[in-house]
């Protein structure tokens, strides 16, 4: 019956529902999947948007520069095991924002190189360092570590572009942009770790952190 009902009446049910059960009527019918899942229509935005608003016990920020709701509510309250590997124990996962990645320490550690590898083995320039966002790490980490997809990346843009006075109006830019996805991120974090923990699983985490720190404090 549900699939039969006018779009109208639909957008006004929708609104009323958590963004877990959107996540899962999404996939029902093609119906519900064009009204729940158009990155563009301002209707399925805002039918995304009521639900996080109304059900999300704590304020929330708007989506980051270009995410979607969608994409938004899924990293917000969704996600619940690391998109690699599937390990489901809160106390090994973390939210990268910076990245948008949801992940274990061990899977992260195997996708990150550091920076002294990039300076030793890479031969990056501090210069291009400063374009590369660096992984939010634990507390007073001796090591400074990178996603390698984003290294990749971001090099490649780099060495496309062949005028030397455009590479150089390319990395004030790029320096530009990582100080304010910094910031950007920071709060995002700081948001997801009060939707997502009571205060002892903060305090929990908070030590995993430190213990993760003395494992990458080797890496090299």
């Amino acid at each position: 019956m549900a699939s039969t009902l006018p779009f109208e009446i639909l957008i006004e049910i929708f609104g009323y529902l958590h963004p877990i059960d959107l996540y899962s009527l999404s996939s029902v019918c093609k119906r519900f999947r064009t009204l729940l899942w158009s990155k563009v229509s301002t209707t399925t935005q805002d039918i995304w948007r009521t639900s996080r608003i109304r059900h999300i016990s704590h304020p929330t920020f708007g989506p980051p520069e270009k995410m979607s709701e969608q994409q938004y509510n899924y990293l917000l309250v969704v996600v619940n095991s690391c998109q690699f590997c599937g390990e489901c124990c809160k106390y090994k996962l973390a939210m990268h924002w910076e990245f948008r990645i949801f992940c274990c320490h061990n899977c992260l550690l195997q996708r990150c190189i550091s920076r002294n590898s990039l300076i030793n083995d890479w031969k990056v320039s501090e210069e291009l360092l400063a374009c590369l966002q660096q992984v939010i790490t634990p507390p007073k980490s001796k090591q400074k570590l990178f996603l390698v997809s984003d290294l990749v990346k971001t090099l490649s843009e780099y060495h496309d572009i062949e005028d030397e006075n455009q590479q150089l109006i390319w990395i004030q830019e790029k320096q530009s942009y990582i100080n304010n996805i910094i910031r950007e991120h920071k709060k995002y974090k700081a948001q997801f770790e009060l939707i997502r923990y009571s205060n002892s699983e903060r305090i929990q985490r908070l030590l995993n952190r430190f213990k993760f720190h003395k494992h990458t404090s080797t890496l090299v």
